[in-house]
């Protein structure tokens, strides 16, 4: 664990003078100004779960680390880095851990980690391991009977996503992305339903209970992304996984060849997908038809906020998109 801090601490610092997000009172102290607070359907709040839990929560200003702490159980990260210390073990993020406004975010999948790690009654006696899922289903061989699209355009109303720093709105991006999808679907025979058509709120649990009610065979959810890292460009994909969900085990594994299929034709689009992975996102966690979460480009990077204002970008995100759905459905790779 020691040692792993160490490193933390390290990396900690060294990303934080690459960026240039330093204090020159305070060398070490990691600030972002402007930038967006992470979006909740990916990130969790830190400082939050450790009052939930009751534990101890201190930052490191020196050496960058944030720590909780529930009697010798520790948990440590460092914003800017993608590894955290899990107890004794380290635990490969996949994202970077986020700081705003002295708060710390990290990625859902994990906090759900931290808060069953933290819970646990009793000292640790040896390594913690954080399983992640490695194998890829077996490609798909034979047509599928889908007629219905349930696509989800993310936030709305009360809730406005991901903001740039110049000003760009996701739930703005995503409901005229989502219209231009329903367009490319139709256009390939399928039927769509979308859970808002309008600039409205719609509750997490009921945006998949549309799928149900207007019985669609697969459910796309649209999104934007937004990062501390303003490298950081691409599209991304995601499937459930997680402890629970109202899918059966076959159409989990739907879920992760739905995904699949998109990606594919995302890159034969020529666009960049930076992965597909799991994730415990609510709308993919209540749905009990095959679902996918696409992040169509990140808010803070600027060239990709500047695409995402064009309708071309916007078109060629959802020509793929649907190109990826036509594929799933014929069983194509």
């Amino acid at each position: 664990m020691f040692l792993v801090l160490a490193w933390l601490a390290g990396q900690g610092v060294a990303v934080a003078r690459q960026s240039g997000l330093v204090v020159a009172e305070r060398p070490s102290m990691v600030v972002t100004a402007m930038a967006p607070v992470p979006s909740t359907y990916r990130y969790t709040c830190l400082n939050d779960l450790a009052r939930q839990l009751g534990a101890q929560a201190s930052f490191d200003e020196l050496g960058g680390v944030f720590t909780l702490r529930v009697g010798e159980r520790r948990v440590a990260v460092a914003p800017g880095v993608e590894v955290a210390a899990l107890g004794m073990r380290s635990v490969e993020l996949g994202d970077e851990v986020a700081m705003r406004y002295g708060r710390v975010y990290v990625p859902r999948w994990f906090a759900r980690d931290v808060e069953r790690y933290l819970r646990t009654v009793g000292p640790e006696l040896g390594p913690v391991t954080v399983e992640r899922p490695t194998e890829r289903p077996a490609e798909p061989t034979r047509p599928r009977t889908v007629g219905r699209v349930c696509i989800d355009p993310g936030h709305g109303g009360k809730d406005p996503g991901a903001v740039s720093r110049w000003g760009l709105v996701e739930k703005d991006i995503v409901l005229p992305t989502a219209q231009l999808l329903a367009q490319e679907l139709r256009a390939r025979g399928f039927d769509t339903v979308l859970t808002r058509d309008g600039d409205y709120f719609v509750e997490l649990e009921d945006r998949p209970a549309v799928a149900t009610r207007k019985g669609a065979d697969i459910f796309v959810a649209v999104h934007a992304n937004a990062i501390a890292n303003a490298s950081y460009k691409g599209l991304e994909i995601f499937y459930w996984y997680g402890s629970w969900s109202a899918a059966s085990a076959a159409t989990r594994r739907e879920g992760v060849e739905l995904a699949q299929a998109i990606e594919r034709a995302c890159q034969r689009e020529g666009l960049t997908v930076r992965n597909v992975r799991g994730a415990d996102y609510k709308v993919l966690r209540y749905s009990k038809v095959p679902a996918t979460l696409v992040e169509i480009g990140f808010l803070t990077n600027r060239a990709e906020e500047q695409a995402l204002r064009t309708t071309a970008y916007r078109q060629r995100v959802a020509r793929a998109i649907a190109e990826g759905i036509d594929a799933y459905r014929k069983g194509n790779k």
